[in-house]
């Protein structure tokens, strides 16, 4: 009997790793700041005020209004502040329960335990800051066109739709980001620290639009990368300090970058949403003879503020699952042999 009570303490002893690990679940998404009109939009499409300090969960949708913003922290770390006129939906956030996760989420330093997110921002504007994540966790921005694989740690997504035309920006200010369109012939295009790229895709079949989309589609989607301007640094800081609880070192490290980088009027001269050498380039059909960046590029401080080593999804709603699928199939192996030994 003693032998018997032996092994079974054994067993629950082998067994320790596991029941600590635990198994994907909803995390949990805290509201730092909200100024203004908003609303939190659950799945019933019912509407409540959206208010600091109010947690939720995935299935959810945030919508600011005109003169309105709201500030999301999630339970790893990770932040977004959701500029005015935003709409944004937490389609899926998951991690491994931890004691790591601690309330208030924005004193985490690091993504405590494997997370799954995935964020849509069908309308507006949103800056994102990413904590850096565990080695099985991804982080995804999508958009009606295309989405974004966040490997940290400042970043910006925008989705705009005007005369027809779905336009998805992207910016880096610091780590790394890969950034695709649906449907276009660049495939995944790597952000670094300073750039930005604009995507262009139809995303409605007007009449306007029937006859060159059944043409080819292929030569309405455009794709650009280039230098930041300027304006859009001092602008992120000035924001981020109004609008965020991010430590004051973040916004003063984004507004450092500004004086460095060219104008916008240099960028985009006239107003045009397409931008010119040698801060810019069409990388609609790839890069051209191995060149990846614009020729200009703009100094970064020296001084890290957080970092990403976070993977993520390529195409779209098929592979974001697969992302899921691939990131709990990670944990599950784990759990079976939590420390590997080679073979």
């Amino acid at each position: 009997m003693i032998s018997f009570f032996k092994q079974l303490g054994m067993a629950a002893i082998a067994l320790l790793p596991l029941m600590s690990f635990g198994a994907l679940q909803m995390g949990n998404v805290q509201v730092g700041k909200a100024s203004g009109n908003v609303s939190l939009i659950d799945a019933k499409s019912q509407r409540k005020p959206l208010t600091a300090g109010l947690v939720f969960q995935e299935g959810n949708r945030i919508e600011t209004a005109a003169d309105s913003t709201a500030e999301l922290v999630f339970s790893n770390g990770a932040s977004l502040i959701l500029t005015p006129g935003t709409l944004l939906e937490v389609r899926t956030f998951r991690q491994v329960p931890s004691a790591a996760i601690v309330d208030p989420y924005r004193q985490i330093k690091a993504d405590p335990s494997p997370s799954v997110t995935e964020v849509e921002v069908t309308r507006g504007k949103i800056i994102g800051e990413v904590r850096k994540l565990n080695s099985l966790s991804t982080f995804t921005v999508k958009t009606p066109v295309g989405l974004t694989r966040i490997r940290g740690t400042v970043f910006i997504v925008e989705y705009l739709v005007k005369d027809g035309i779905g336009q998805q920006n992207v910016t880096c200010v610091r780590g790394s980001v890969v950034s695709s369109v649906e449907g276009g012939n660049t495939g995944l295009v790597t952000i670094d620290p300073g750039y930005s790229s604009s995507f262009f895709k139809p995303v409605e079949e007007a009449n306007i639009l029937q006859k060159r989309i059944q043409e080819g589609i292929q030569q309405l989607i455009r794709s650009y990368i280039f230098t930041t301007p300027s304006e859009w640094f001092s602008d992120i800081a000035l924001f981020l300090t109004k609008y965020s609880t991010l430590p004051p070192e973040v916004p003063t490290t984004i507004g450092s970058m500004a004086p460095t980088a060219p104008k916008q009027e240099d960028v985009f001269p006239n107003g045009s949403t397409v931008p010119v050498e040698p801060y810019g380039r069409d990388i609609t059909n790839g890069p051209v003879d191995g060149e990846k960046k614009p020729i200009a590029k703009v100094s970064s401080p020296d001084a890290p503020m957080t970092l990403s080593n976070g993977g993520g999804g390529t195409t779209y709603d098929e592979s974001l699952k697969k992302i899921y699928d691939n990131v709990n199939r990670s944990v599950e192996m784990k759990q079976l042999n939590p420390t590997p030994t080679g073979g």
